[in-house]
């Protein structure tokens, strides 16, 4: 199943979470099952979030483009899907290209239209992360949010983007509960050459 198609463009917000449970209500850790799909010109990972079974919430990755080759910048698109019954309350995305070494430039692409208020963008001090982080959501974001980034490759190529994942979310008609998620994962780019379908890259090289 492609993921992305229920995927709605969303303005970029332009500052860390905060927010947190208030007396009486019920607080459920919520543990994410990953998927990944990087047939051809696809390549996104899911962390997929359920409770009793029922689908909470999925927070995803997608390249949004594919260099030449890892010593390039390109496009890596957070999302956080549309669900009715979930109100996001905040979020946190700290992403460190690659997981050692230098790390890369991350940058929010330009917003279009209104942008979301109260986001957190910058570096992690000590860290060498960059953090993307919403503390206060408003009635706005309860609806898909998909931020894009650029990475920009210092002195390595980035060949992995260690990811850690917070995220609070309260539940429509369930009154005092309160979901919260903390998922570490990993994303591996891909080239241009490896986003090329088997059938491509097979007459490409009967060619050379």
């Amino acid at each position: 199943m492609d993921r992305r198609r229920f995927l709605a463009s969303a303005a970029i917000p332009v500052g860390v979470m905060t927010a947190g449970c208030s007396f009486g209500t019920r607080t459920v850790e919520l543990d994410a099952e990953i998927e990944r799909q990087d047939e051809g010109r696809q390549n996104d990972t899911y962390l997929v979030y359920r409770h009793d079974g029922e689908e909470v919430r999925v927070v995803g990755f997608s390249q949004g483009a594919f260099p030449a080759s890892l010593d390039e910048e390109f496009g890596l698109g957070l999302f956080i899907e549309y669900d009715a019954a979930t109100q996001v309350e905040s979020f946190r995305f700290d992403l460190r290209a690659p997981p050692t070494g230098e790390p890369a430039d991350i940058y929010l692409a330009a917003p279009g239209g209104d942008a979301w208020p109260y986001l957190t963008y910058g570096r992690v001090d000590g860290d060498g992360s960059t953090r993307i982080a919403l503390a206060d959501a408003v009635g706005s974001v309860d609806e898909t949010m998909f931020i894009t980034t650029v990475i920009d490759p210092n002195t390595a190529a980035v060949e992995a983007i260690a990811i850690d994942v917070e995220m609070e979310l309260t539940a429509e008609g369930v009154p005092g509960t309160t979901y919260r998620a903390e998922t570490t994962t990993t994303f591996e780019p891909k080239t241009r050459a490896d986003a090329q379908p088997a059938d491509e890259r097979g007459e490409n090289d009967s060619n050379s």
